[in-house]
């Protein structure tokens, strides 16, 4: 029975995780419109409930019988983490889908250079947008954020 429960818990886990992930880095890129309004009022809220599942998922992982515990916990490490790069390249795909919908609606030359200056970024330096900006809500008073 536990090994169902812990089944459930892993895939809930990792479909909030990608979502979450996805819409931080989304948000981070500038495109916060392209996020659901629950998100964007509460983005804290969302956060919490993925830890908080993270952890009843690894409680479980003491009660599994089928596979020694530590086998649980790798495999729940290994979701963990390609969660957070599935969301990642899920948020890089649709901001140069965004950015692409945005050149082809753009009437101005200058515009769609800029734009397409966008679209051509690698996904390295996406990432080093994304920290950039996390590093700058940080340093932000809590006021502004």
């Amino acid at each position: 029975m536990a090994e169902i429960v812990f089944i459930v818990f892993v895939v809930l886990y990792a479909l909030l995780a990608v979502k979450v992930d996805e819409w931080y880095t989304i948000s981070a890129l500038g495109f916060k419109i392209a996020t659901p309004m629950m998100f964007l009022k509460k983005p804290w809220m969302y956060s919490v409930i993925r830890s908080a599942l993270f952890l009843a998922t690894v409680g479980i992982t003491f009660f599994i019988t089928f596979v020694p515990w530590y086998i649980s916990l790798v495999i729940l490490a290994v979701v963990w983490f390609v969660a957070g790069v599935v969301g990642r390249i899920k948020a890089f795909n649709k901001y140069r889908q965004i950015l692409h919908e945005m050149m082809e609606d753009s009437d101005s030359p200058d515009r769609r250079t800029e734009l397409e200056i966008l679209l051509n970024k690698t996904d390295k330096e996406l990432i080093d947008t994304v920290r950039t900006y996390r590093s700058m809500m940080k340093e932000l008073p809590d006021r502004w954020i």
